[in-house]
């Protein structure tokens, strides 16, 4: 597996929340090979299925979600349109930052902004509100009209490799722990024999995490992984709330984390020399992991987390070396849920 060219294709993929259709079908393409099975539910969940034939054998769900960041289209204003967020967006980093409105065909446009030849020292140290913005797609009036209200819209960004170990894109939030999972059913799936595994990709994290919800609530799993991005240090970043890059995988500590899970994972770091670190929360997880811990009568959730900066902007970077040491954990852990160091 090219690890540099899986996330090119994981990144350029649109699939804003609620509209992932272009990311989930990258997603299926990717998964097929290592999975017997590949089902999609109502709300657009990525399910793949791999049993491994021994009966009482335990299923386990290794969950990663598809969906990024996004707008939708909910005005115009003369030959401009208004923009809604879907998820969280800082409205700093939009003027002059190029979206791509997903019609048919797809169009490339830019919010609208002022030089600051024009601006007043007052204006420019206020802050911008997303409704005080528009997208230039370079339509006339009636062109502009005629672009359906609800149209979604991504950033427009072309995905690079910097330096030896760092990638940067759009949407690797959460494209990047896609791409982990991936890797280690790729470097570690020969190992992955004593379990059922349900890789599932969901959608809709974004809006509040609304479709890994039903979806494990239907497959019932005996243990639930969840990968997922935290915060990379940067200089104007808090030390001790964020991870340098490089330093490996993130491992959850939280009290809606299963205590077993969590242990399992720091012992499997420290045996096997895979770089790590522990990620205190002293409440919710703020991820998709919660949402294990109650589903049904409580699914025991460990979580997984990669280092990323510039979250929840156009421009993510994450770590190869990263992304490996969270592939071979999740392995090491799948291995060892299946009794492999018990044997």
């Amino acid at each position: 597996m090219d690890l540099i060219k899986t996330l090119e294709q994981l990144s350029v993929a649109p699939g804003p929340a609620g509209a992932e259709d272009g990311a989930r079908q990258i997603a299926i393409n990717l998964l097929t090979p290592y999975m017997d099975q590949i089902t999609v539910d109502t709300l657009g969940n990525v399910m793949g299925r791999k049993s491994c034939g021994r009966s009482n054998a335990p299923h386990v769900v290794v969950e990663a979600h598809l969906d990024e960041i996004g707008f939708v289209v909910t005005g115009v204003k003369g030959t401009f349109l208004t923009l809604s967020a879907l998820g969280r967006i800082d409205p700093r980093l939009l003027p002059g930052a190029q979206l791509r409105l997903l019609s048919d065909p797809p169009k490339s446009g830019v919010i609208a902004c002022l030089p600051p030849h024009v601006l007043s020292p007052e204006t420019m140290k206020k802050g911008i509100a997303l409704d005080d913005l528009t997208l230039d797609l370079g339509l006339t009036e009636e062109e502009a009209k005629a672009i359906p209200l609800g149209t979604p819209v991504v950033y427009d960004t072309v995905p690079f490799a910097m330096g030896d170990d760092f990638f940067c894109g759009k949407a690797l939030d959460n494209r990047a722990s896609m791409a982990a999972v991936l890797f280690a059913l790729d470097q570690f799936g020969d190992k992955l024999d004593q379990i059922d595994l349900t890789v599932l990709f969901s959608v809709q994290e974004e809006l509040g995490c609304r479709g890994v919800i039903p979806a494990l609530f239907a497959l019932a799993p005996d243990y639930c992984i969840a990968v997922d991005v935290t915060f990379a240090y940067t200089p104007d970043a808090d030390p001790y709330k964020t991870f340098p890059m490089g330093s490996g995988a993130a491992i959850g500590l939280s009290p809606t984390l299963n205590r077993d899970l969590t242990e399992r994972l720091r012992q499997l770091a420290e045996e096997q020399n895979i770089p790590h670190q522990i990620e205190v929360m002293p409440g919710g997880t703020g991820t998709t992991a919660s949402m294990g811990q109650i589903s049904r009568t409580g699914i025991p959730t460990a979580l997984i987390s990669l280092p990323i900066k510039y979250m929840h902007s156009p421009r993510e970077i994450v770590g190869l070396s990263d992304i490996k040491a969270v592939a071979a954990l999740l392995a090491a852990l799948l291995e060892d849920l299946g009794g492999a160091r018990h044997a």
